[in-house]
């Protein structure tokens, strides 16, 4: 027993220090993610959070648009508020929607967008009965009988995108449970989106 304990700490004291300098040396000579590599990486990680989200709440459609600026007001050169949907998952046969909000004014949707930034959470069930929020339009063009925008933050606090789910094929109240579910993806997701930006390259 005592060879044994004796063997072990020569091993250690050998050899650790030299797995220990080894270690060092690799990462040191790994080279540094490009800006296309972190985007790509982080893409494929919201994007698998999209498809779970998707699976296990039955939707048609889940979507994060993320807001940015994108030119100025003249004369006085103050930014212009924007969103655009970066990521977007449907169901076979729902219409997508992405390619058509690129660089929208976030003025185009007040109430929503002000419902979002006041309360975090969002919900229509029934366009029919519970739409306040100037959305009725867009649910008839694109089929959607329920939806749920919920606010995206930074781990700072600050709101930087929303996520949506909707139902096409009926209308649907989330239950309890299914709130829980989807406010941890959306911390995921902002997590996720807010570790991104923080990147300086």
């Amino acid at each position: 027993m005592t060879f044994t304990t004796i063997i072990v700490a020569l091993i250690t004291a050998v050899f650790g220090p030299i797995a220990l300098e080894w270690a060092k040396a690799y990462f040191k000579n790994q080279p540094e993610k490009t800006p296309i590599q972190e985007a790509l990486e982080t893409n494929a990680l919201v994007s698998d959070q999209l498809d779970t989200i998707l699976n296990y709440l039955n939707c048609d459609r889940v979507w994060v648009a993320q807001f940015h600026n994108g030119g100025h007001f003249y004369p006085t050169g103050k930014s212009i508020q924007k969103f655009s949907i970066f990521y977007e998952t449907i169901t076979p046969g729902t219409i997508p929607l992405q390619q058509d909000f690129q660089n929208v004014p976030c003025s185009a949707f007040p109430k929503a967008l002000a419902g979002v930034h006041s309360k975090s959470e969002v919900a229509i069930p029934d366009y029919n009965q519970d739409e306040d929020y100037d959305l009725k339009g867009i649910s008839q063009k694109y089929g959607s009988k329920s939806t749920y925008l919920v606010g995206l933050y930074s781990l700072d606090n600050h709101l930087i995108g929303v996520m949506t789910i909707s139902y096409n094929k009926e209308h649907h109240t989330l239950t309890k449970d299914e709130w829980i579910y989807l406010r941890q993806k959306v911390g995921v997701v902002g997590t996720l989106l807010s570790d991104y930006l923080q990147c300086k390259k």
